[in-house]
């Protein structure tokens, strides 16, 4: 079945913050956005997009100059043909890809609105934090301690004006206090920042 060829494919790509985890919690969220929303989805499109949306990050995909989503949007077809998903939905998958990040401008399709607020969720609270420190030292975004911490505390600040659902904008405020109170901790041990 078509699922577990997808499954499979992802299994490949390790990552600390872009892996197979952050796929499952994508898919998930975008669904418990949806229920909350009381909105009909395709749920096999948010299914295959959950773990295509950031193939176009690792290699053998990636493409220097490249925006990841847009790099995930031009191999998807052959990925998701050769899994055997069915042709006529993945114009709709690319689609949601297309529109995942937290700065794209998302189609105002239900599943891409809800899957860009469902990655953009992803960036914030406890598991935001996380994913931002576990890439220290290992990814352009967080060289090392200071700027994953500058990515905190940006996102913390920029994130929830992102999210368009309602239900998302209650959960992104929840996550923005959790944002600031680990920020506040931190500045409180670290003289201000100044040791960390």
């Amino acid at each position: 079945m078509w699922k577990e060829r997808i499954l499979d494919f992802a299994e490949q790509f390790k990552h600390p913050a872009w892996g197979i985890a952050h796929c499952k919690r994508v898919y998930e969220m975008a669904l418990q956005l949806a229920e909350l929303e009381n909105v009909e989805v395709d749920r096999d499109a948010l299914f295959a997009a959950a773990y295509l949306h950031d193939v176009g990050a690792f290699a053998p995909y990636r493409q220097e100059g490249v925006d990841h989503a847009e790099r995930s949007v031009q191999v998807a077809d052959e990925i998701l043909a050769d899994a055997g998903f069915p042709a006529e939905r993945a114009p709709l998958v690319k689609e949601i890809i297309q529109g995942h990040m937290f700065y794209a401008d998302p189609s105002p399709r239900a599943e891409v609105v809800l899957f860009h607020d469902a990655d953009t969720l992803d960036f914030m609270g406890a598991i935001g934090i996380a994913r931002l420190l576990s890439i220290v030292g290992i990814d352009d975004w967080a060289p090392d301690l200071q700027s994953a911490i500058g990515l905190i505390e940006r996102f913390s600040r920029e994130l929830p004006e992102k999210l368009h659902t309602a239900a998302a904008q209650e959960m992104g405020l929840a996550r923005q206090t959790e944002m600031a109170a680990y920020l506040a901790t931190l500045t409180d041990e670290t003289d201000r920042l100044g040791t960390v």
